[in-house]
């Protein structure tokens, strides 16, 4: 009890409810112009997430505390979904909601900023530069966009993105980056360049593969993991890295001739790429490159598979659960305890992904692409793994890990037997690729299970 009454004497009222007028004056100041001219409905939109970014940028100079921000974001959605769903959406609600396409993003960019504010523990810089490219980058690319694009480089199903747009973001968020660095930290000038460059390139691609208004969410939070773990590295890492991601460019290049991707789909293998070197290590990149090289190899790709080419969001279904993995490994330090887990989810989208090739492509009978899936899974992407996991962590996987590790891979192998025994024909589609998708986040979830539940138990 003398907990939760110290807690809610902290809480900073004052502060919580000098933001929330302000945001509301921000509202109907924007109704106010609305009325006055013909503005573009995305134009309305971008002002309010221009003028909500700042207000934001002031809470590490008027919030001493987590629990006040998140006292705000609460009240930030819920009057962010009242405006959605209630009589609100056709007056103040026009000027988020009058946009014809369906986003979640300031549901995300509230979600963002107390995540970040959480995280940066009251370091201002690593704060500020995140939202900094989340408020004026993101922006100035929509609307950049919007009236000067001539190059889209979305294919297929893709959402639209533009080069012109694309440019634009990476050099705002290379200024936001980089006159942080330079003016407010003791940084060296070669390492705030080369930082701000890692940054901005990064997250320009994460901007051009994000969706749904969901870089509201990508961009400041990998913002953050890029400028919190590359502000402690030497000048000559900062080359080397910068070095890598021209490397894992080529490699890309490479895996392409075996394996067709659209633009946006090689832009999102670099960034994971790069995300995975970042927030685990480059041996974990072993892994994913084996995947996209042996996929589409033994056997060789049919004269049927020629004209399969793998969009963003399909790409984006085989690597959403591995690099979550990266990221809960990288936060809460168990890089070594969590990285066979990582291994098997690579595993089982190998094996979900071949059985539904040897069936449909190979046409093998069910049984030989049970069987043929598992061991191609099991060949080139978890015996490689185990070496991997013993030659950098010195270590062996307990029995029983490794028998729930291969259950996992045989399961799933099971599970999408089930799910295609009577589908004649299989297409490249965005819903299969998300069925196979919640097949490997099952067992990953079991398997992070076991390792977290022996740890913290």
């Amino acid at each position: 009890m003398d907990y939760l009454m110290e807690t809610i004497q902290m809480i900073e009222w004052k502060s919580i409810l000098l933001v929330l007028a302000i945001l509301a004056l921000d509202i109907f100041i924007l109704k106010v112009i609305e009325k006055g001219s013909n503005l573009h409905p995305e134009l309305k939109r971008k002002l309010f997430h221009v003028s909500m970014g700042i207000v934001m940028l002031t809470f590490p100079f008027i919030f001493t505390n987590f629990v006040s921000v998140a006292i705000l974001g609460v009240l930030g959605l819920m009057a962010m979904i009242a405006l959605k769903n209630t009589k609100l959406k056709d007056t103040a609600g026009t000027i988020l909601y009058s946009v014809d396409r369906e986003s979640f993003g300031e549901i995300f960019f509230i979600f963002s900023v107390f995540i970040i504010f959480y995280w940066a523990h009251g370091d201002k810089i690593l704060y500020s530069i995140p939202i900094l490219i989340l408020t004026f980058a993101d922006s100035a690319a929509a609307l950049i966009g919007k009236r000067y694009a001539k190059t889209n480089l979305a294919q297929y199903n893709e959402d639209t993105k533009s080069l012109e747009g694309s440019f634009t973001f990476f050099v705002v968020a290379f200024m936001a980056t980089h006159v942080p660095l330079l003016l407010f930290t003791s940084t060296g000038r070669e390492e705030c360049l080369l930082i701000a460059t890692i940054v901005g390139f990064n997250v320009a691609l994460i901007e051009m593969i994000s969706h749904g208004g969901n870089d509201n969410l990508l961009i400041p939070l990998t913002a953050f993991a890029f400028v919190s773990t590359h502000i402690s590295y030497s000048v000559d890492k900062l080359r080397m890295n910068l070095l890598l991601i021209a490397i894992i460019y080529v490699l890309v290049l490479i895996a392409d001739k075996v394996k067709a991707f659209s633009k946006l789909a090689i832009v999102e293998a670099i960034v994971i790429g790069y995300l995975t070197i970042t927030l685990y290590g480059i041996y974990a990149l072993i892994i994913p490159f084996i995947m996209i090289m042996t996929i589409m190899r033994f056997p060789k790709r049919r004269e049927c598979e020629k004209d399969n080419t793998y969009d963003m969001r399909i790409v984006e279904t085989n690597v959403l659960v591995p690099i979550t993995i990266c990221a809960v490994a990288c936060i809460i330090h168990l890089k070594e305890q969590l990285f066979m887990t990582y291994v098997t989810t690579y595993a089982m989208a190998m094996i979900v992904n071949s059985y539904v090739r040897f069936k449909y492509y190979i046409k093998m009978s069910e049984m030989q692409s049970f069987i043929w899936a598992l061991a191609k899974g099991v060949a080139f992407i978890f015996i490689p793994g185990l070496i991997i996991n013993w030659y950098q962590f010195g270590n062996n996987v307990a029995y029983y890990k490794l028998i729930a590790m291969v259950m996992s891979m045989i399961l799933s192998d099971a599970l999408i037997y089930h799910k295609k025994k009577n589908v004649e024909n299989e297409e490249i589609l965005i819903s299969n690729g998300y069925m196979h998708m919640k097949i490997v986040m099952l067992f990953t979830i079991i398997l992070s299970g076991i390792e977290l539940a022996e740890y913290f138990l």
